[in-house]
């Protein structure tokens, strides 16, 4: 688990210890702790929150690698969408020169 963790440094990972999901970046390994970030969501105050966990690997039960992120925000969304659509579109063009 040490090896594949390490393959995750500075990148944004799903980590589930003991009974918790953790939306994480990954700090540092080190001996046989896990050093991470994560943000928690307050609904009431409508605040993030950063915190800086450390656990014992023995401590993580799986790990899920994330493919990409969306943004909640209609305006971020939309504009992530026309990107994408550019670049699918500019790509299918060069193919057809």
């Amino acid at each position: 688990m040490k090896s594949i963790l390490e393959t995750y440094v500075d990148k944004e990972i799903w980590l589930l210890i003991r009974d918790k999901w953790y939306f994480s970046r990954i700090i540092n390994v080190v001996d046989d702790l896990l050093w991470f970030k994560h943000k928690t969501h307050n609904k009431e105050t409508e605040e993030d929150t950063l915190w800086e966990m450390v656990v014992k690997i023995e401590e993580i039960i799986a790990i899920d690698k994330v493919i990409s992120v969306m943004s909640r925000k209609p305006d971020v969304f939309m504009s992530r969408l026309l990107e994408v659509d550019n670049n699918t579109n500019n790509h299918q063009q060069d193919n057809e020169k």
